[in-house]
């Protein structure tokens, strides 16, 4: 996968942290990364300024993903150095913070609940991305969610 515009995203000097976070986010979702969310936790967190956080399908997706990241992010022979859980994966990048969760461990930490009162933006899977405020984030969890697990193949009678 090629990094956008052919830059690096860390090269971009002009680029202010949400909008670094966004074009992470984008990698993410060019990996097939699911529910993909950058919360703007600027002024309310104090270890970064932009969360994000996606639904990997396996380890061999997550790992896809970071080697993504790390091709959009890094110079020639410095690599990034994750912090892996046996279901997670956390990427601190200092002023962005992603982290990457195996099925059906998002909902149990629920990271999006600590910073309630920020703003959260969705990406479909064409990287198109939503803005969710505060008082409407509620409608992010009465939607459907894909089910992740394919294995299963379902027949009907007819």
């Amino acid at each position: 996968m090629r990094p956008l515009n052919n830059q690096k995203i860390m090269d971009i000097a002009d680029t202010g942290v949400l909008e670094k976070a966004r074009r992470l986010a984008r990698v993410l979702v060019d990996k097939k990364i699911r529910d993909v969310w950058v919360i703007d936790v600027a002024g309310v967190c104090s270890y970064a300024d932009c969360l994000i956080l996606g639904d990997a399908e396996n380890e061999r997706h997550m790992q896809s993903a970071l080697e993504a990241l790390d091709e959009a992010l890094s110079a020639p022979g410095v690599g990034l150095s994750p912090e892996r859980g046996s279901r997670w994966t956390l990427l601190d990048l200092g002023d962005v913070v992603i982290d990457l969760f195996l099925p059906g461990i998002r909902g149990i930490y629920r990271l999006e609940d600590l910073y309630s009162d920020s703003t959260i933006y969705v990406l479909d899977e064409a990287g198109r991305e939503r803005r969710v405020l505060p008082e409407e984030r509620l409608s992010l969890y009465s939607a459907p969610r894909p089910r992740l697990d394919t294995s299963v193949t379902e027949f009907h009678s007819s």
